[in-house]
C-alpha cells in the first residue's frame, strides 16, 4: 500500500561474545556499559524542503521550511541493509528505540543509563516512559536486554563497602545486587551489625529493592529466627516507601 517503516535488529551471540546488528532509517541501537551509553547505529536521515500541495517550497519569513526525512526504510524499492558485527566486551546491555522516544529530549541518554541500571529493568524503563509521556507526539517504543553476571570478587566488594570505601567501577545495578546479597547473608548469619550497616548504605545510595524483594527479606528474617527490632523497622520503612 506504499507504506514504509524503519527497522533495527540485534543478535547477541553470548557464546562467541559478539553482537550482530543492523538498522534502516532513524530507529536506534544503543549499547550500555555501566554508566556509559553509546549509539552504535547510524541515523539514515537528511534534510528535505517541505512543499505545498502545488509543489512549491513552503516559505516562512523568507526562509524555506525544512524537516528531517529518512533515506533508507523498509517499503522503499531502494532499501538496503548491512549487517555489522562487534565484540561485546564491556557491554552490559542493548537498547532499541524509535525516534518517537529518543527524539524527545537531549538528555535521553542520561535517562537511559538510569533506567537500564535500575534493579528492576521493567520498572526503570516504565518510569522513563512515564516521564516523557506528556511530550509524546509519535510512537514511543523501546526494547531492552541486559546481561546479568555474578561478580567473582563480590566478597571483596562487600568488604570494601563495609569499610566505607567508594566503588566507582560498580554500576548502580551491580551495587544493588551486591548489597541485596550482602543483606541476605547478614540475615542468614544473624549478624545485626553487618545487616544494619548495609541497610544504611542502601538508604544513602537511594536504592529501592522493590516491595517484592523487601517482603522476601522480612520473611527471611522470620524464617531465620533473626529477631532484631531496629532492622525489622528499617526494612518495613523501606517497604512502605518503595515505588515498585
Amino acid at each position: 500500500q506504499g507504506m514504509k517503516t524503519t527497522f533495527c535488529g540485534v543478535v547477541w551471540d553470548l557464546s562467541e561474545q559478539k553482537i550482530y546488528y543492523t538498522n534502516l532509517g532513524d530507529s536506534r541501537i544503543y549499547e550500555i556499559s555501566n554508566l556509559k551509553c553509546r549509539q552504535i547505529s547510524t541515523d539514515e536521515v537528511k534534510s528535505v524542503i517541505l512543499r505545498k500541495k502545488d509543489g512549491k517550497p513552503m516559505i516562512i519569513s523568507g526562509v524555506a521550511v525544512t524537516a528531517e526525512g529518512v533515506t533508507n526504510v523498509i517499503g522503499s524499492p531502494e532499501a538496503t541493509m548491512e549487517i555489522k558485527m562487534k565484540s561485546d566486551e564491556d557491554i552490559r546491555g542493548i537498547v532499541l528505540s524509535t525516534d518517537g522516544l529518543h527524539g524527545l529530549s537531549t538528555k535521553f541518554e542520561e535517562a537511559l543509563i538510569k533506567a537500564t541500571n535500575a534493579l528492576d529493568l521493567e520498572y526503570g524503563l516504565e518510569e522513563m516512559c512515564q516521564a516523557y509521556r506528556d511530550l509524546q507526539k509519535d510512537d514511543m517504543t523501546i526494547l531492552a536486554i541486559r546481561k546479568v553476571t555474578t561478580a567473582s570478587d563480590r566478597s571483596e566488594k562487600m568488604a570494601s563497602l563495609l569499610q566505607n570505601a567508594d566503588l566507582p567501577s560498580l554500576s548502580p545495578f551491580e551495587l544493588s545486587n551486591v548489597l541485596l546479597q550482602g543483606i541476605e547473608e547478614g540475615i542468614r548469619e544473624t549478624d545485626a551489625a553487618r545487616t544494619s550497616k548495609l541497610l544504611e548504605i542502601t538508604k544513602a545510595k537511594g536504592i529501592d529493592f522493590g516491595r517484592e524483594r523487601l517482603g522476601r527479606l522480612i520473611s527471611f528474617m522470620r524464617a531465620s529466627n533473626f529477631q532484631n527490632g531496629p532492622i525489622y523497622q528499617k526494612l518495613l520503612l523501606m517497604l512502605k516507601k518503595s515505588k515498585f
